[in-house]
């Protein structure tokens, strides 16, 4: 099955429930908690777990004697979310009918769970149950709730079930009607996707060069943040394809298929980079005047491709009620401007009082609803402080590292270490005391820290993840030296790209180019 095939790479990192694809997914005190019966299920069956064919059948015989008498109500006021549910959508596909593939379609549009990645396990079994009916008249009803769910976790995988419907080309040839632009959002989702878990089949299944030369063919005349973002991702992936590949050596088929579409990509590539060197700059421009929907689009883009903004958005976050707030403070993460840090610091202290939440007795335990309002990016901020080194953002990095509220803790802690630091006896003495923090993801972002700076214990404790017996262990370790820039762990996550367990391999070789692209970006863009 195609799901599985997607999802095959993925479920190592699910298993040790530290990192799922990258920005949707955040470390938690308790992961394996986080997970609900329906999620564990999910990864149960995609690991290789055979769905139970009985209770397939069962349904499928009481649907399709509903269906034969009219009573369509009957069959989806018995799709309800819970365990059943993969089995329900399953039936219907099997039966193959339109009256079937209208029901699945409807139930696109309705909001099964509050939680989201249960959520984005619901879409992935309607997106693969209306793909396994070929039915090209779903494809509209997928792209109509694409901006949903394409940016939750495994949002990715729905992306990829969607551009390997055979009309999703035409509809990129029509980039500024709503469903174009659908489409160039969840291409852009399946391309990145490739560095998350989706299988490199894809590219072949897809026909993806074929889609991004459409793509490109038919783009605005003017830079477009969706075209961009498209782009970027086909450079990143290039770079990636050698390595992806060897999983289809097996095929040959599939393996001369996915050669022929990857030409296509890196024939692409010199006029990409010129795009969007030129992007940066349009795109940038148009931040002042652009509406909401586009800005949207525009702060994404910019964040993906790491553009310079830092003065355009610095102007953006005086607005009164800005909306996009922490769009924008991700944007920040990438600007050499000596403004942005103190700004920073001086737009939280009047918004936050780091002074007054220091003062109050520490908890080990968030509380359930945020102690920040949702309206100011207090969390993002803190860890975009990381590249924008200077004395007045460390001392505030150490004074929110004694925030109340462990959340906050942790993302203070998170951004020191990063530099090498202005008062070295006042941050050691900080890390030294969050690493006996009562919270436990507090304890982690200060050994992060440490590690950071260079200290022998600090390494030597995700050394001893990287080398564990336990392959689950072995991939958390790898995301840590990733997400957090353990730059000093890299021999170490070299000789596991050499790994026998593929997935290891992949998985680290991943980490080295995540590394290497963040070395390379601070050599190009030195502080100001």
């Amino acid at each position: 099955m195609i799901a599985a095939l997607l999802l095959a790479m993925l479920l190592p990192l699910l298993l040790a429930a530290a990192f799922l694809l990258g920005r949707h997914w955040q470390r938690r005190q308790q992961p394996a908690e986080l997970l609900s019966p329906v999620s564990r299920q999910h990864i149960e069956i995609f690991q290789g777990q055979q769905l139970n064919e009985a209770v397939v059948e069962a349904a499928k015989k009481r649907f399709r004697a509903l269906l034969e008498r009219g009573e369509v109500a009957t069959v989806e006021a018995s799709l309800r979310p819970g365990m059943n549910y993969v089995f329900q959508v399953r039936a219907l596909a099997e039966i193959g009918t339109d009256e079937a593939g209208r029901i699945l379609e409807r139930q696109l549009q309705r909001r099964l769970s509050d939680d989201q990645m249960e959520q984005s396990w619901y879409w992935i079994d309607l997106a693969h149950g209306l793909r396994s009916l070929n039915r090209e008249e779903s494809l509209p009803h997928l792209l109509r709730c694409a901006e949903q769910a394409s940016e939750v976790p495994l949002g990715h995988f729905f992306a990829a079930e969607t551009v390997c419907f055979l009309g999703f080309a035409g509809h990129l040839r029509q980039p500024e009607q709503p469903l174009g632009r659908a489409a160039l959002r969840l291409l852009a989702r399946a391309v990145e996707g490739l560095r998350y878990g989706v299988q490199p089949i894809v590219v072949a299944d897809a026909r993806l060069g074929e889609l991004v030369e459409t793509m490109w063919d038919n783009r605005p005349e003017r830079a477009d943040p969706l075209v961009t973002r498209v782009a970027a991702e086909v450079v990143r992936w290039n770079r990636r394809a050698d390595d992806a590949k060897a999983v289809l050596a097996d095929d040959r088929a599939d393996y001369e298929a996915y050669d022929w579409q990857m030409a296509r990509l890196h024939s692409l590539e010199p006029i990409f980079a010129d795009y969007i060197d030129e992007a940066s700059r349009v795109l940038v421009q148009r931040l002042s005047g652009a509406d909401d929907p586009e800005l949207a689009d525009l702060l994404q883009t910019l964040s993906d491709i790491r553009a310079e903004a830092g003065e355009q958005v610095l102007k953006l976050l005086t607005r009164p009620s800005f909306p996009h707030g922490e769009s924008a403070v991700e944007v920040l993460l990438w600007s050499r401007n000596p403004r942005v840090g103190p700004w920073l610091c001086d737009w939280a202290g009047r918004h936050v009082s780091p002074v007054r939440r220091a003062q109050r007795r520490r908890r080990a335990l968030s509380p359930r609803q945020t102690s920040v309002p949702d309206t100011f990016p207090y969390r993002a901020l803190l860890r975009v402080l990381r590249h924008h080194p200077s004395a007045q953002v460390e001392a505030f990095l150490v004074l929110a590292g004694r925030d109340w509220d462990p959340a906050y803790r942790a993302a203070a802690y998170s951004s020191l270490g990063w530099w090498e630091p202005v008062h070295g006896r006042e941050v050691n003495a900080c890390l030294g005391q969050g690493r006996r923090d009562a919270n436990p993801d507090v304890r982690h972002a200060a050994r992060t820290a440490l590690a950071r700076l260079g200290e022998c214990q600090a390494l030597q404790w995700f050394r001893q993840a990287l080398t564990s017996e336990n392959s689950g262990a072995v991939h958390e370790g790898i995301q840590v030296v990733a997400a957090e820039g353990l730059t000093l762990l890299w021999p170490d996550l070299d000789r596991l790209a050499d790994a026998e367990d593929p997935d290891i391999a992949i998985h680290a070789r991943e980490a080295l180019e995540r590394l290497s692209e963040e070395m390379d970006w601070h050599r190009g863009h030195p502080p100001q």
